[in-house]
């Protein structure tokens, strides 16, 4: 049955013309309400805190589609890497292989009675359906109904085509239910696995409201808000959102269990072209930050809406724009960030007693609302049949209300373009509504590009409610704070207003994003107004963003009072969302999984040589690349995990370790994986080949405390190993299979290198020359040019064979000058120079 859901009560009279108080559900929609009420309870006290931590990998199959860039969908000329048959894809580009394994990461705490677990998965977006889901997956007695709070990532190389949404599928293929089940399953073992390792525990906050000033990891990327003003006044638009938040969580005796780091970036390193499944850039922050401190740091997202990551433009030889994810680049702006959080982290103030108060609430948002904003301002739309003014501003320059231009009673998506036209426009539209889509009239057109039939009746029921999730934590040494989510993606003047509008007051509110729910970039009305791509990602118009706003604030305000009162009170959620139908997959038996493939053709992320590669005895430390290629099982089952092993007695092989003692994994990065079915465009290939390449660097990413680290992997015998699973004529199996061991030398110097002798000096340039390009190995190009870094020995032998060993700090560049006298200099005949590691060689003095 439909819910009244009441928005802004008041005993005014509305204006004549407006909305009704109370919004008025489709008739054709069915909400589900909430359980029986509970009664208001009394404030809760802080008390000792219980804390869980507990982290999956998102179990999805190499091919499925990456979400985030609609231009991967094969209308707006999304292009496969080859001619492989789309088994996991409908009408997107399907995925090849992995840079990093996207994972689900849950912390609950307990405090003052209360239950909470935040859950971060590294995902483009994520719909309420999906939390709903994952509630009951959890619990089926619905004792975590609203006390999960799920936010993602926003990463554009992560898993979609699961996603419950039908206008998003531009940005996410068609949803499939097998893989939603899959994705759910994966959070859901996170999930459980923090709760069921409650431990006494303590917890602290702190906030850096002047992050990276001078821009070196994020940036500003909407120009269209810049002199856009809030409706309180603010002025945030005119740069990004400069407030980082962290919370802490340590065990009793004091050792760090997680912390949450809040920093917004979008996660867009990586290009549309790119096939590799990433975690991108919150999740290269959150490694590099757990790597400087020895304890799992996981990203969670802020006003993102509007920042842009720090382009390092790393790889500058890559072989076409499928081979260019700037992989050395990730690790780079990681380390930057680490470099300016790792502070904020370590000094926070811990206390073991908290109370807790979590308020969920889902709620209604479309047309059919009054915004009243706190100066007095009344804004709605008037209905879809009133014919269009073309006034947008009236002659103060304030919104002309009631907003008659955003004519639909359905929604419409593709607004803010004004020099852009509309396959099914609005009536008599102008301005930045001239490229609005009306979903009554354009989803036909729209579903018609992922063969999903026309919906029977408009709008979506999904699309009229939204999810957040309001927390109050109290008694923390630092103070209480509010924590609030945003269904979507915020930008600065959004979240600047939003704040401002919250209980806590704004020093006091902590924002997360992308969180509970997506309903596209959440904008005040004036900032949607300005155009510009953001505002065509939502579908309720220019004043979506402070509809939802209200419907935050209600939440924040219950949550914020002393009492515990019923989170769900008025609200109603649409559970009957169905997914498109699809074939079900049926896994593939092989019989040969767990064998190498020497002589197959595989897809590599750093060559575009088609030919099976010659197996290596040796391999040049951090210049060069390890191969291996092995028949696995069907991708539907099969993601394998490939480790790298060092030769630690005559034959004996353990895993190489980076400095927290993990092994060093593809799942972390360490190693990139590849799939490639054979026959390439069989859809029911008959063999299965994974290849991983690894660039000799010890796992732990770059650092800039340590420079010199990517040059310093101990040298040896390696291999490496691949374990993973299969379908055989038995069932499912397990499999593991070894590579042939292979040499890891000293990276010897470039070609390019030289000695040249000087009246009274040798003048030495000193590089390695070209890298693969899969790893950092300096703060600038990895795979061109690469310098020999200092300090150096450089050893002179001179013409009569008597040698002089000096020291040498070499430029950044890799040049240095050895000052000698004018008679050694004319000896001098050849040059051995070395880094602390024994990288280099000799030169010839010319």
């Amino acid at each position: 049955m439909a819910s009244a859901i009441a928005a802004c009560a008041s005993n005014e009279e509305p204006p004549k013309g407006s909305p009704p108080e109370t919004p008025k559900d489709p008739a054709h929609c069915r909400f589900e309400l909430p359980p029986d009420p509970s009664p208001t309870k009394p404030p809760n006290a802080p008390s000792a805190i219980l804390a869980g931590f507990g982290s999956a990998v998102l179990d999805m199959p190499i091919g499925a589609p990456l979400g985030g860039y609609g231009e991967r969908m094969d209308f707006l000329g999304g292009e496969p890497v080859d001619g492989r048959a789309r088994r996991f894809a409908k009408s997107f580009v399907p995925s090849v292989g992995m840079h990093d394994a996207p994972r689900a990461d849950a912390v609950a705490v307990l405090a003052g009675g209360e239950t909470l677990v935040i859950v971060r998965a590294d995902l483009p977006l994520l719909n309420e359906n999906s939390v709903f889901d994952l509630e009951a997956a959890v619990a089926p007695d619905g004792s975590m109904r609203g006390r999960i709070l799920l936010t993602a990532s926003h990463s554009h190389a992560a898993w979609a085509g699961w996603q419950p949404s039908l206008p998003l599928m531009p940005g996410i293929d068609r949803p499939r239910r097998d893989f939603a089940d899959r994705i759910v399953g994966s959070m859901a073992l996170a999930v459980k696995a923090a709760l069921a390792s409650l431990e006494p525990a303590s917890l602290g906050v702190a906030v850096d409201a002047a992050f990276d000033p001078e821009n070196t990891v994020t940036s500003d990327r909407r120009g269209e808000n810049d002199e856009v003003v809030g409706p309180d006044g603010n002025t945030a638009g005119k740069d990004k959102d400069p407030i980082v938040w962290a919370m802490r969580i340590d065990r009793a005796d004091g050792s760090p269990m997680a912390a949450f780091i809040n920093l917004a970036v979008h996660g867009t390193l990586g290009e549309g072209s790119n096939p590799l499944v990433s975690t991108d850039i919150p999740g290269a922050i959150a490694r590099s930050l757990s790597a400087e401190l020895g304890y799992p740091v996981l990203h969670l997202q802020g006003a993102a809406g509007d920042i842009t990551p720090r382009e390092i433009h790393s790889r500058q030889a890559c072989k076409g724009a499928a081979r260019c994810l700037d992989m050395p680049g990730l690790e780079v702006v990681g380390s930057r960030a680490a470099s300016l959080v790792k502070p904020l982290i370590e000094g926070i103030q811990m206390g073991d007693k908290a109370a807790l108060e979590v308020v969920t609430r889902t709620f209604y948002e479309g047309r059919d609302y009054r915004v009243k904003r706190p100066d007095g301002t009344e804004l709605w739309y008037a209905p879809p049949d009133v014919e269009p003014d073309g006034v947008i501003f009236d002659d103060s320059g304030k919104i002309a209300n009631p907003i008659d231009e955003f004519a639909t009673a359905s929604g419409a998506g593709l607004c803010g373009d004004p020099s852009a036209g509309s396959f099914a426009s609005l009536p008599s539209a102008s301005g930045v509504y001239s490229s609005c889509v009306d979903i009554q009239n354009g989803a036909n057109i729209l579903f018609s590009l992922f063969e999903v039939p026309a919906p029977k009746d408009t709008p979506l029921c999904d699309t009229v409610r939204t999810t957040a999730t309001a927390v109050r934590i109290s008694g923390t040494p630092s103070g209480d704070w509010l924590l609030a989510t945003i269904p979507g993606e915020p930008t600065a003047p959004y979240t600047s207003y939003l704040r401002s509008r919250s209980p806590a007051g704004p020093e006091r509110t902590l924002v997360i994003g992308y969180a509970g729910d997506h309903v596209g970039y959440v904008l005040t009305a004036e900032d949607w107004l300005a155009g510009g791509y953001e505002p065509s990602t939502n579908l309720w118009g220019p004043l979506e963003g402070e509809i939802i706003l209200d419907g935050i604030i209600e939440a924040a305000n219950i949550a914020w009072t002393p009492e515990i009162e019923d989170p769900s009170a008025g609200t109603s959620r649409f559970v009957e969302w169905e997914y498109p139908p699809a074939d079900p997959i049926v896994p593939i038996v092989t019989a040969d999984h767990g064998t190498p493939a020497p002589n197959s053709i595989v897809w590599w992320p750093d060559t575009d040589v088609a030919e099976p590669p010659v197996p290596a005895m040796s391999v040049a430390r951090a210049v060069s690349v390890a191969r291996f290629a092995w028949n696995g099982g069907d991708p539907a089952v099969d993601m394998p995990e490939v480790l790298i092993e060092r030769e630690a007695a005559p034959g004996v092989f353990e895993p190489l370790l980076d400095a927290q003692g993990r092994p060093a994994s593809s799942r972390d990065g360490a190693v990139v994986l590849t799939y490639t079915p054979d026959p390439l465009d069989s859809p029911s290939p008959a063999h299965h080949v994974f290849a991983a390449v690894w660039q000799p660097v010890p796992p732990d990413p770059f650092s800039h405390a340590e420079p010199a680290r990517p040059f310093s992997l101990p040298l040896g015998r390696y291999r490496f190993r691949a374990v993973g699973a299969a379908v055989s004529a038995a069932g499912k199996v397990a499999y593991e299979v070894v590579s042939d061991p292979f040499d890891v030398i000293a990276a010897p110097l470039s070609p390019t290198a030289s000695a040249v002798r000087g009246t009274s000096s040798i003048e030495i340039q000193a590089n390695l020359g070209s890298a693969p390009g899969l790893r950092a190995l300096q703060d600038g190009p990895s795979d061109t040019d690469i310098p020999l870094l200092g300090p150096w020995s450089v050893e002179l032998t001179m013409a009569d064979s008597t040698i002089k060993m000096v020291m040498v700090e070499p430029s950044p560049a890799g040049a240095a000058s050895v000052p000698l006298t004018e008679s050694e200099a004319q000896a001098v005949v050849s040059v051995i120079v070395r880094d602390v590691a024994g990288n280099g060689g000799v030169l010839q003095v010319q």
